[in-house]
């Protein structure tokens, strides 16, 4: 191990001797469950220092999201020193292999880089340019890593796969924990008869439930690949604090990703998927379990928020939000937009500023909101990032690990369209969602061929040089 390594693992572990200290008489469970999330951690083979800072720092992404004010302050700084430390030391390790990107995944690079300049750049004309600045350079953070991983440490498929396992431990524990500090603070027991919504640890059910809509079909991808059932474990609480946080984006953003992938892999896997769940409402039906199921508080409340909102619209007022949003981004600032990251004070401006009485809070839409911040500059790059996740999505085989990168990425183009997730590098989402992104178009590779193929989606000839069969001898004349 390097001495940058040791340098490190020093840190977090003092780091987290601190914060398990600090929270150990407000929110015990979650001093617990830091330890154990670094004992899980620790149990996965050939976990090398780069690794141990990506777990780090995607808790301390967890915890920046968290409605705990103790996890919020002490993880504000520390999480994008994090992410720059993994920039740093992904750039100067040494390289494995020579890695060569495929056409789509440069597209998907560039147009990272091309928002994350606009946003910083935008500090120039924001309404609140310390605060847009701020966001852009956490932004660039976030185009660099991917950046960096592509180029020079995800030169091997297993090597990106086992990245993506450890954000997907993180996620894992952090839906546990939250069951746990639920249980312990009461807010659990309240969830379940459906009097209302569950959030963990995070600071709103939302969150916590898109969250788990990408922590699911992380974790198919990892079984797919390492084929330990084991695996399957994390998705058990996800699945249940997804229910439980009665997001409805999220619900509907994981069927209908799984239902994507379904369809993709053909006739056959739908056909016995859609066998499989009949016979199951039948024996469900016939050992009289159904109505018990649906009688349930907790499903009656899920329910009740696809069919009937509490006398608002099904979208809880965000068409009425969209409808706003545009028509103040048109009549206002339609080519350079209020700045990057500006959305949360324009409410704060409306009170002495009539240009702002939309009132707009939230926008509930990535694409609508980074309209309304970037404006017309931003549509070049955006359509570029979304043609390149179509791209993942439409034409990457679903076969392997592949099956669940894909639902995740379907999965979160359905959350962005509801909720404002897309770029905010304050939380572990859209971490989540772009390395996701990037390991589905990244087929590394040191050879030309083998990436043309990558490109196109056929199958590489893995067959070794010495194993394949040499061609007859040319018979020479005398």
């Amino acid at each position: 191990m390097n001495r940058l390594a040791q340098c490190s693992i020093v840190a977090g572990a003092a780091g987290l001797v601190v914060v398990a200290t600090l929270l150990a008489v407000d929110a015990p469970l979650v001093a617990i469950g830091l330890p154990l999330l670094l004992l899980l951690v620790a149990l996965v083979r050939r976990m090398d220092g780069w690794r141990w800072l990506l777990g780090l720092a995607t808790a301390l992404l967890v915890c920046a999201a968290s409605d705990l004010p103790t996890l919020v302050e002490l993880s504000f700084y520390p999480r994008y020193a994090a992410v720059a430390g993994l920039v740093v030391w992904a750039l100067f390790q040494p390289l494995r292999a020579p890695v060569r990107l495929a056409s789509w995944t440069r597209i998907l690079v560039g147009a990272l880089w091309a928002i994350a300049g606009l946003a910083t750049l935008s500090a120039l004309w924001s309404v609140v340019p310390l605060e847009t600045f701020q966001r852009g350079v956490a932004l660039v953070l976030l185009a660099a890593l991917v950046h960096v991983l592509l180029r020079r440490r995800w030169s091997e498929r297993a090597v990106v796969l086992a990245d993506l396992r450890t954000i997907y431990l993180v996620l894992s524990v952090s839906a546990l924990v939250s069951l746990g500090y639920g249980l312990t603070n009461g807010v659990l027991p309240a969830a379940l008869p459906g009097n209302q919504r569950f959030q963990g640890i995070y600071n709103n059910p939302n969150l916590l439930g898109i969250v788990c809509a990408l922590a699911i079909p992380l974790g198919w991808a990892m079984y797919q690949q390492f084929r330990r059932p084991v695996l399957l474990l994390g998705t058990l609480p996800a699945g249940v604090c997804l229910l439980l946080s009665q997001s409805r984006t999220g619900i509907v953003a994981v069927l209908v990703g799984a239902a994507w992938v379904l369809l993709r892999r053909g006739f056959g896997p739908v056909t016995r998927t859609a066998s499989a769940v009949a016979v199951t409402l039948l024996l469900a039906h016939l050992l009289n379990l159904l109505p018990i199921i649906f009688s349930a508080p907790w499903m009656q409340r899920i329910v009740l928020r696809f069919t009937d909102p509490g006398g608002t619209d099904l979208s809880n007022g965000r068409t009425e939000m969209w409808q706003a949003t545009i028509d103040l981004w048109w009549q206002e600032r339609p080519t350079l937009g209020f700045g990057y990251a500006s959305r949360n004070h324009l409410i704060e401006l409306a009170g002495y500023d009539g240009a702002f009485a939309a009132g707009i809070s939230l926008v509930h839409n990535s694409y609508l909101q980074l309209l309304l911040e970037l404006g017309l500059t931003a549509v070049v790059p955006l359509v570029a990032l979304l043609l390149a996740v179509g791209r993942g999505a439409l034409r990457v085989p679903v076969r392997g690990a592949n099956s669940g990168l894909v639902w995740l990425v379907v999965s979160g183009v359905i959350v962005q369209l509801t909720e404002s997730a897309i770029f905010g590098t304050g939380q572990p989402y859209p971490y989540v969602f772009w390395l996701a992104v990037a390991a589905l178009l990244h087929q590394p590779t040191a050879d030309q061929d083998g990436e043309r193929s990558a490109a196109e989606g056929e199958p590489r000839d893995t067959t070794r040089l010495d194993q394949r069969v040499p061609a007859a001898p040319a018979v020479l004349s005398h």
